[in-house]
């Protein structure tokens, strides 16, 4: 095999790949969302988002390779693509390729022909590795499918960085709470405040060790003297005279002030005056305690420039995934539009090789329309703001089966709901996501010829409210049960029935976001029973508003 060639910056790509902590992590379902995309946009069995590590190609997110976590650097095609300037390193054809052509992954029975790979950079440039397609045959991108995996990665890195700048600031946020308790507890044992004593002449007649390693003096060069002498007559009238009366007068005063110590330099201190009395309780002077929190608010404005920092990476995020949901949605509403106009137009005067190729394309369209739909669905999880309220749930239950009538029309199914349904304690918005899916799942997944009826019931159970979507579908077995949950797990082919594989395992995700969870009844031709765990309502329930 030809040696893998190595990055000219490859010490420098290793500490910056190793220093975001993405090797041998957990799985992260928006990593395998976007592999999900780019196999459904360039039509290939396996996506990969690969690490390139030292001697190993690790991958972040797999589709289609599920049994591999990682292979040898020295057999990876993606060690290549780091190292090339072009956007995308395509290999339409392994075999005659003299890079890969004795590769094990190209030699194998079913072995790799076809790679396409597009580098994920950080901000310095260094690709830390690709989003990459596979498949066991020769073929080529299109110049749209190129443009597409270009983006992907591109939003891949953007994501790679928003999840290591979030780790980050957690890990900043504990080390700035460990620094404050350390210095509390030093500043308590070791005395580290300035202290003084001023008598009622204002003179110096007290101050500690931390007082005069500041001022860079020694105690008989304060002690005796007027409060003036030390930080000038002007600072005294203007500052200083006035707080120390308000002390004599019995008032705490406590203020912030940044000096300019001789020692010290700039400091910020927190500068508290006390009445001090003598054993018949009358006021003979003023102490003066300095905290320096000069640290503190260093660190605190280093955290606010960091949140901020997040605050517009998050902005930035959300705008670069509505343009790439943009860009791709756009063009199969295209396909969509004008593969339906021919089939309209033209349909019957079409070849039926022609007409059966027509209605491929078309179906593919909707397919990557319903992707593109879930893949939102899945965006709203990350970015919305849980905001729990208490819910009626006969009013979010009926205004879900109006979203849904042209469903229920078209499969000719019923949807009956029981009365009085329990109000419960959650976000109406996703909630209402839930419903959708599993009234929708009850009103497709049912045998030919049947019927579809789906029934929506609930109870209340010892402060929690048990929701239940029970359907006379096809049911599913035993074994496949817990799997279903799972993104993008199917146990039916698309001829079949329609769908993503997304559903069930949004509404997974939106139970746990509620503290409850979803569990499932179900045997073979005999429907499915959906039950939805949530919070009980403690105060009377307001019912869902509908979106303007």
């Amino acid at each position: 095999m030809m040696p893998v060639p190595l990055p000219d910056n490859e010490a420098r790509r290793l500490q910056a790949l190793r220093s975001l902590h993405l090797l041998d992590s957990a799985p992260r379902a928006s990593f395998d969302t976007i592999t999900a995309l780019a196999a459904s946009l360039c039509q290939t069995p396996i996506a990969l988002i690969t690490l390139i590590d030292s001697d190993r190609q690790w991958f972040l997110s797999r589709q289609g390779m599920e049994d591999l976590e990682q292979t040898s650097r020295s057999e990876a095609f993606c060690a290549h693509a780091i190292c090339m300037s072009d956007p995308v390193m395509e290999v339409r054809n392994a075999t005659t390729d003299h890079r890969f052509a004795d590769n094990p992954f190209v030699t194998a029975p079913a072995g790799v022909r076809f790679y396409a790979g597009a580098p994920i950079r950080d901000h310095d440039g260094m690709a830390l590795g690709t989003l990459c397609v596979v498949d066991r045959r020769e073929r080529q991108l299109d110049d749209a499918q190129r443009l597409a995996l270009r983006q992907l990665a591109d939003l891949a890195t953007h994501l790679i960085v928003l999840e290591h700048d979030h780790l980050e600031l957690q890990r900043r946020r504990t080390e700035d709470a460990s620094r404050q308790h350390e210095l509390m507890v030093a500043a308590s044992a070791a005395g580290l405040d300035l202290k003084s004593f001023v008598d009622a002449d204002y003179v110096y007649r007290y101050v500690n060790r931390t007082y005069l390693d500041y001022w860079g003096q020694q105690a008989s060069e304060i002690v005796g003297k007027r409060v003036a002498t030390l930080v000038g007559e002007d600072s005294f009238q203007q500052i200083v005279k006035a707080r120390i009366d308000r002390a004599m007068a019995g008032e705490t005063v406590s203020y912030e002030a940044v000096i300019n110590f001789p020692v010290k330099g700039l400091r910020h201190l927190e500068i508290h005056y006390l009445p001090a009395r003598n054993d018949q309780g009358k006021i003979v002077g003023t102490v003066v305690r300095g905290h320096d929190v000069t640290v503190l608010k260093q660190r605190e404005e280093q955290l606010h420039a960091t949140v901020a920092l997040l605050e517009r990476k998050g902005l930035e995020q959300q705008r670069f995934i509505h343009i790439i949901s943009h860009d791709l949605k756009e063009p199969v509403n295209t396909i969509n539009n004008f593969s339906g106009l021919l089939v309209q137009d033209f349909g019957e005067g079409l070849p039926p090789v022609a007409r059966r190729y027509l209605d491929f394309v078309h179906a593919g369209g909707r397919r990557m329309n319903v992707l593109l739909d879930d893949l939102t669905d899945l965006l709203v999880l990350d970015k919305h703001m849980l905001s729990p309220k208490p819910t009626d749930l006969n009013a979010l239950a009926q205004q879900t089966v109006q979203d849904l009538q042209a469903a229920i029309e078209r499969s000719g199914g019923q949807v009956d709901m029981a009365e009085d349904l329990p109000a419960v304690t959650g976000d109406p918005t996703l909630l209402r996501i839930v419903l959708q899916n599993l009234i929708a799942n009850g009103l497709k997944f049912v045998a030919p010829g049947e019927t579809p009826r789906v029934q929506i019931s609930g109870q209340r159970d010892n402060g929690w409210v048990r929701l239940s979507v029970q359907d006379n579908g096809i049911g599913i077995p035993a074994d496949k049960q817990a799997a279903i949950f799972d993104m993008f797990q199917r146990l039916h082919s698309r001829r079949e029935y329609e769908g993503t594989g997304l559903g069930l395992s949004i509404c997974r995700r939106i139970m746990e976001l509620h503290g409850g969870h979803i569990d499932l009844r179900s045997q073979p031709g005999r429907g499915s029973s959906f039950t939805l765990h949530l919070p009980a309502a403690v105060h009377p329930a307001q019912p869902p508003q509908e979106p303007t």
